[in-house]
């Protein structure tokens, strides 16, 4: 039987709902411009029928507030972070492609490559033809050769503090993950202490999926929530849930209230010649092991400032090993295995990029190694283009060396160096630069070494173009490997990584000889070798001219010498023009998603206010339902049977 206060009752229900849901109202309304926060509603439902054993049956209550939700749609809130991430990646991308364009850039008010070379260059050498003797002209043409020099100098550095740079910016990006995992755990801990007593923690789950939308910025990010049954009874949920962050290949970040920390370690070795020292690789702190920063999965800042720093156009070293373990053409004991490339690129040694000391995976197995020795025959290719990489230690584990393993490498499997990454990064654009200084730089100094100086002297063993010896200090001769012959075995001698030839010309350390340039009788103009010549011959000036137009003396990707540029410049605004155009079209997907992410959990000023309006009726209504049944009460109780 219902009470004879009912009525009171459920005038209170209304009265308290209409209450809490003036209160939600005033907190949207009061959070409209807080980042991250997600709009509130009061969720209700009629309270539960009283039996009134009478022809009516059932007697509502009144309402009963079950709870306070935020308005938030899983579908789209997976959509946003996955546009976050590439616009993450492109954005990076084009900031970085844009400042590597710049420095390519050849105008009237910033001269490049062409005033440098296809101008300066070649009309100073043009203008020597007219007077080689002249020692003014001459000092001019060697003043355009030393600029010719600093400008790839100056490149190669320019490149290389970029590449510190984005090496910095993977360490900063690193520590921040570090540090939202860390954040995100601590929360996972708060809300569940909290929702273990029935209730719903908006505003830290808000806090969360901040945080979550921060993180897919840098990487791909996965996220998952589970209940947490009774032991002994799993159809009992516990009301705590557990909640999993991954990134990359689902690699776990935040697993419940444990998370797991990201280390950057510095190389030790290079993986490509022109790398800057200390480049960071990424391990997981807790378990020691590399955490694959090359999946496709991955997106976001971290991937666009890996495949700048250390994209290289899949152009790696990879090929075939010839010998079963150890090559036993090599002493015992110093562990040497020989492989075959057939890559044009690995046949070339100004194409190549093989540092003298690092690591190369045998059968898929780190091997770090002291030294190598290319072999070509171009009589019997099949045989002789051929690396042997010596001194050979297996690195375990823990990075401890260990000698004798050879025997895990099998005749035809694979051998390989670094990671082929699909970009143009910074080791790319540095290996374009380094081709074309030892294709220039070896054509020029050939056709010096045949002619003669001023004074009479041969320049057999000169070479007008150096390089700068990282550890001495001094300008350095390259030895010509393509013209030398071993006598017993009529074979072109083999190049060395010990050897100080073309392979160790790099473009920022191209030098021109300062013999040459303090003393400008010392430069060649003329192939005339009989006594007495005529210091106005000019014959050799004509061969030289000819390496700026002739490809059969110069060839660049199938062009001319002169053309250097262009070919650069066509890959980097492609790819400049790629990341701006990416950058455009995620910008613009993710307004979108932000529109139809804000439609759901967004507070609509406007849509609040005509709340609080509704809300507000409904309390002065609850009330007026309280004040009449007071009426009816006091007429009951005071004034019935007077």
């Amino acid at each position: 039987m219902p009470s004879a206060f009912t009525g009171l009752m459920i005038g209170y229900s209304g009265l308290t709902a209409s209450q809490v849901a003036e209160n939600t109202v005033a907190n949207n309304i009061a959070n409209a411009n807080t980042k991250g926060y997600s709009k509130q509603v009061l969720n209700t439902q009629a309270s539960e029928a009283l039996r009134t054993y009478s022809s009516y049956g059932m007697e509502g209550q009144g309402v009963t507030a079950k709870s306070v939700d935020q308005l938030r749609n899983a579908y789209i809130d997976l959509k946003y972070r996955a546009n976050a991430s590439s616009l993450g990646e492109y954005e990076k991308k084009q900031t970085y492609t844009l400042e590597i364009e710049n420095y390519f850039t050849d105008t009237t008010t910033v001269p490049g490559f062409n005033k440098v070379y296809v101008e300066d260059f070649y009309n100073a050498l043009s203008s020597m033809k007219d007077d080689p003797g002249s020692t003014s002209t001459r000092k001019a043409f060697l003043g355009t050769a030393q600029s010719l020099t600093e400008y790839f100098n100056n490149m190669a550095v320019n490149l290389e503090k970029t590449q510190s740079n984005l090496n910095e910016e993977v360490k900063d990006v690193v520590n921040e993950i570090n540090s939202i995992g860390s954040q995100i755990a601590t929360l996972n801990k708060q809300i569940s202490v909290i929702e273990l007593n029935g209730v719903v923690a908006n505003e830290l789950r808000d806090r969360r999926e901040l945080l979550i939308d921060q993180l897919s910025k840098y990487v791909d990010v996965k996220t998952e929530e589970i209940d947490i049954y009774n032991y002994g009874d799993p159809d009992s949920p516990t009301g705590v849930k557990r909640y999993t962050v991954s990134i990359g290949n689902e690699c776990l970040l935040v697993d419940g209230y444990d998370y797991y920390e990201l280390d950057c370690i510095a190389r030790e070795e290079k993986v490509n010649q022109s790398d800057i020292d200390g480049l960071y690789d990424m391990y997981w702190k807790h378990t020691g092991m590399p955490f694959d920063v090359h999946t496709p999965n991955l997106s976001g800042e971290l991937k666009a400032l890996l495949e700048l720093r250390d994209g290289n156009n899949r152009e790696i070293f990879n090929g075939e090993i010839k010998t079963e373990g150890s090559d036993p053409s090599f002493p015992v004991g110093s562990e040497s295995i020989r492989i075959l490339v057939s890559e044009s690129r690995l046949q070339d040694p100004n194409k190549m990029t093989i540092p003298d000391q690092g690591t190369i995976y045998i059968c898929g197995m780190p091997y770090q190694y002291d030294g190598w020795e290319y072999c070509q025959d171009d009589t019997d290719p099949e045989k002789y283009q051929t690396f042997t990489f010596m001194n050979l230690t297996y690195l375990d584990a823990n990075g401890d060396r260990i000698k004798g393993l050879m025997e895990e490498a099998k005749k035809g499997t694979d051998a390989h160096m670094g990671r082929s990454i699909d970009y143009q990064g910074i080791p790319y654009y540095q290996s374009q630069m380094n081709e074309w200084v030892r294709s220039f730089a070896y054509a020029f100094n050939r056709i010096e070494q045949e002619g003669v100086d001023l004074n009479g002297n041969s320049m057999n063993d000169v070479c007008f173009f150096q390089f700068r010896d990282e550890v001495s200090g001094e300008n350095v001769n390259m030895k010509d490997t393509n013209n030398l012959v071993n006598q017993s075995t009529y074979k072109k001698e083999p190049i060395r990584s010990a050897d100080n030839t073309y392979n160790d010309l790099t473009a920022k350390n191209f030098r021109l000889n300062t013999d040459i340039f303090y003393d400008s009788s010392r430069f060649a103009t003329t192939y005339n070798t009989e006594s007495g010549h005529n210091t106005d011959s000019n014959d050799l000036l004509y061969d030289l001219e000819l390496i700026r137009t002739d490809k059969d003396k110069v060839s660049f990707r199938g062009c001319t010498s002169a053309e250097f540029l262009q070919c650069v410049l066509s890959d980097v605004a492609l790819n400049a023009q790629s990341a701006k155009n990416f950058t455009a079209n995620f910008s613009n997907v993710g307004h979108a998603i932000e529109n139809q992410r804000l439609s759901v959990s967004g507070v609509d000023n406007d849509e609040e206010a005509l709340d609080l309006v509704k809300f507000q009726h409904a309390f002065d209504l609850s009330s007026k339902i309280i004040q009449t049944m007071t009426e009816m009460y006091d007429r009951l109780i005071l004034q019935t049977g007077v």
